[in-house]
């Protein structure tokens, strides 16, 4: 019981209003978002970019908001073995660094930035 609260909490009951510019820089931040080390933004690719991971375009047309916001926050749920980092869940992690145990990699609100700018990809 407690889990599922947790992911209601973290995955979209306090979903808030997120900003594309703000999601479009984090994600191009390889800093904080991480998301570029796995993912290209288009199928052509880029060097610069991962090719682990499906690319970005196109998800619009894939995924609702909703299901993208809980994808990030917790890939998990939807594939245990999964390599894609839990960006709001600290639960059932090992190793982690002093500076972030007990913490989520991305704020709520970076969380519902990335979902913003990631909605408008694949959008005619």
């Amino acid at each position: 019981m407690r889990a599922l609260l947790a992911l209601l909490l973290t995955a979209g009951a306090h979903a808030q209003v997120g900003d594309a510019e703000r999601g479009r820089a984090l994600l191009a931040d390889r800093t904080q978002s991480l998301c570029l080390l796995c993912h290209a933004l288009t199928a052509a690719g880029d060097a610069n970019q991962g090719n682990l991971a499906p690319p970005l375009d196109g998800l619009a047309a894939r995924l609702s908001p909703p299901e993208l916001r809980e994808r990030i926050a917790d890939m998990r749920r939807f594939n245990p073995a999964t390599v894609m980092p839990p960006f709001r869940s600290t639960e059932g992690l090992r190793d982690v660094a002093p500076a972030w145990a007990g913490r989520a990699a991305l704020s709520a609100q970076q969380l519902d930035d990335l979902v913003a700018y990631l909605g408008t990809q694949g959008r005619p």
